[in-house]
């Protein structure tokens, strides 16, 4: 069987673990990213930190993209996703992009852009850090989400379940997009630990952060059910959905200890939006808090929460000035 030629576009934390695990199954891949990083791994492969050891693996990887791969993993931030399927549309071939981003709009835009039938959605549940070019640390096991965002892709989703399903721990989904909004829930957290530099382990076991951050998923999930648009049917979802449901003082008991996860205490990690802000990359927080604002708007309901972490991030990420905890809380009311 001739060997799948992969192009991973967007070699930050996971789009560099991705490739360096499929090349470790002699898959055929290549990654594209930054400067720095590229040069790094062509120089001394790249580190990868796992969850039981840590190797270097020494794969192709370059700063622009050409050629004429069959699957594209699109692996870039939500904000860089219209530029970068404008890139891959100059390729000769129709290769299935794979859109792995954060949000809920990621594969409209690239279906905008590169037509419907070419576009297959991954929802990535994993951790991982990537702060100094040619290392990157998995910190979470991982589950790979797949679906066809839209009928015309339907055919393609088996091609790429045959690419990660024998690497990386994945599952088919009937609905992607209820596979979005769920993640987007949990992505809602990720402001609170941008805007006062603090690791999860820490963030979410501060009291105030934690109520801010129940506070944050409930208009959330209220917000989207009200906007038509409802979360799928994990273990995951039903704790959102029964947090959004149960009077605050009792949702803030059940739910405060469960926030922080398996992150301790003493966990440096941060979040993807922490990780961009401390490289000096853009910020993803439209995509995230930003997503609930605009539908709220649509649907004229106030999102006072998610509106207060949109405009303390955005500040941050212009000043690169955190906020302690209090400063941050003395914004809200609960």
């Amino acid at each position: 069987m001739a060997r799948v030629e992969i192009v991973v576009y967007g070699a930050g934390a996971i789009g560099s673990l991705i490739g360096a695990r499929l090349h470790e199954a002699r898959v055929s891949v290549e990654l594209i990213g930054r400067q720095a990083q590229v040069d790094a791994i062509r120089a001394n492969g790249l580190l990868v930190k796992g969850l039981e050891d840590s190797r270097t693996v020494h794969l192709p990887a370059a700063t622009s993209l050409n050629g004429s791969p069959n699957i594209v993993l699109l692996t870039v931030k939500s904000q860089d996703v219209q530029n970068a399927c404008r890139d891959i549309a100059r390729l000769p071939s129709a290769a299935t992009v794979v859109t792995m981003q954060n949000g809920v709009r990621s594969d409209r835009e690239a279906a905008d852009i590169l037509g419907r039938d070419r576009i297959v959605g991954c929802v990535l549940n994993i951790s991982a850090t990537y702060l100094e070019p040619g290392v990157v640390e998995q910190n979470t096991r991982e589950l790979f989400q797949i679906g066809a965002p839209l009928p015309e892709s339907a055919p393609r989703v088996d091609a790429v379940l045959a690419l990660l399903s024998p690497v990386l721990r994945t599952e088919l989904v009937p609905d992607i997009a209820r596979a979005r909004w769920t993640k987007l829930m949990a992505n809602l957290n990720n402001a609170i630990m941008a805007i006062t530099g603090l690791p999860i382990g820490k963030a979410l076991r501060h009291p105030g952060l934690a109520r801010l951050s129940i506070a944050t998923i409930r208009e959330g999930v209220r917000t989207a059910q009200l906007g038509g648009f409802g979360l799928d049917q994990s273990r995951r979802a039903r704790t959102f959905r029964l947090m959004s449901t149960l009077p605050m003082p009792l949702s803030y008991r059940v739910f405060s200890g469960r926030l922080a996860g398996n992150f301790p205490p003493d966990s440096t990690y941060g979040p993807s939006t922490l990780q961009s802000l401390r490289r000096g990359s853009t910020s993803e927080l439209d995509y995230l808090n930003g997503e609930i604002v605009e539908l709220g708007e649509r649907i004229g309901r106030p999102t006072p929460y998610n509106r207060g972490l949109l405009e303390a991030g955005r500040q941050v990420f212009a000043t690169h000035d955190h906020l302690t905890p209090e400063a941050l809380l003395e914004k809200f009311t609960f």
